[in-house]
């Protein structure tokens, strides 16, 4: 299943931007916004912001938090 809606998370805990996007799969991206790093993308086929990208960066010890617009 595929989502035309952007979805978006904040990392703060100073993590280089070089590992945040090791991280990623590749309907995600991310860039510097201020001190921390935003995320975003959209869902497509089980690479989900809340099933995949979150806790794969927690398995790196990452805190990425989703946050709205």
């Amino acid at each position: 299943m595929k989502s035309n809606e952007y979805r978006y998370a904040r990392v703060t805990d100073g993590t280089s931007i070089g590992t945040v996007l090791a991280y990623l799969p590749s309907n995600y991206s991310a860039r510097m916004d201020g001190d921390a790093i935003l995320i975003a993308g959209r869902d497509d086929h089980g690479w989900t912001l809340e099933g995949y990208v979150i806790p794969r960066l927690a398995s790196g010890l990452i805190v990425a938090t989703e946050v709205t617009y």
